[in-house]
């Protein structure tokens, strides 16, 4: 998993103005510190699995909300934000194949 795909998904964010910055960002949509890309990025690690999930279902649950909203450009947002989490339910699912094809880790 990928720094790249959060940045991705913030960047989105921004431009529809359901977050202002990284810092609100990695606070409100990963619940996470401010800090939590740019440490990921001096780690040369990736976003763990349950920053993925909080994100996905935060994702979905205002997806639902603007979907069923009266106002048109609510639906797109729906859209988008259906979209954005499907990039983190497909990350996460890398991840877990990526386990359970693992023999070192799926050993008795």
């Amino acid at each position: 998993m990928s720094v790249k795909l959060l940045e991705h998904m913030r960047d989105e964010l921004i431009v529809c103005g359901a977050v202002r910055n990284t810092p609100e960002f990695c606070r409100a949509w990963l619940g996470r510190s401010e800090g939590y890309i740019r440490t990921l990025r001096n780690h040369g690690t990736g976003p763990s699995v349950e920053t993925l999930a909080i994100c996905s279902h935060k994702l979905g649950h205002y997806a639902t909300r603007f979907r069923h909203s009266s106002v048109t450009e609510h639906h797109v947002l729906a859209e988008k934000f259906e979209r954005l989490q499907g990039l983190c339910d497909q990350a996460i699912a890398r991840h877990a194949e990526a386990v359970w094809r693992d023999p070192a880790r799926m050993t008795a």
